[in-house]
């Protein structure tokens, strides 16, 4: 059960490293329209100009490096985590985790982004209960 907690966790982070990069790229593709029209009709009462369209599009493309590194950084952590049982590297995951859920989340609810919110919770579950109960292979000394 723990390689399946431990290969979840590290699945995940990989995943965080794929989307990352992709979003990077596919910021301006037409792919992305439905997403951004979804963000457009959620804070703006008219049509956003072309300007604005391409400045919110870029900078959601400038996110995608952000999430590919903290996947990257979440799977290094997991792994130090697994083969060594550091103590304070469970509750600084956790502790990541929280800070970005709650604020995420508290930001796209204010600003009517739902969707958002209802992805930071399934995302923030996916890794937070198999972190949980993830042991180390060896305790640290």
């Amino acid at each position: 059960m723990q390689n399946l907690l431990y290969r979840w966790l590290l699945l995940v982070g990989l995943g965080h490293v794929a989307l990352g990069v992709v979003l990077a790229f596919a910021a301006h593709l037409p792919i992305t329209d439905a997403y951004f029209d979804y963000l457009y009709a959620s804070v703006a009462s008219q049509p956003p100009s072309n300007e604005y369209q391409g400045l919110l599009r870029t900078m959601v493309g400038l996110f995608g490096p952000t999430v590919a590194s903290w996947g990257l950084l979440f799977c290094a952590l997991v792994v130090l985590y697994r083969q060594h049982g550091h103590r304070l590297i469970k509750p600084a995951l956790f502790a990541a985790l929280l800070v970005w859920c709650v604020l995420d989340s508290a930001i796209s609810s204010y600003f009517g982004l739902m969707l958002h919110a209802y992805l930071n919770t399934l995302a923030v579950l996916s890794l937070a209960v198999p972190l949980l109960a993830l042991r180390p292979l060896t305790a640290c000394r």
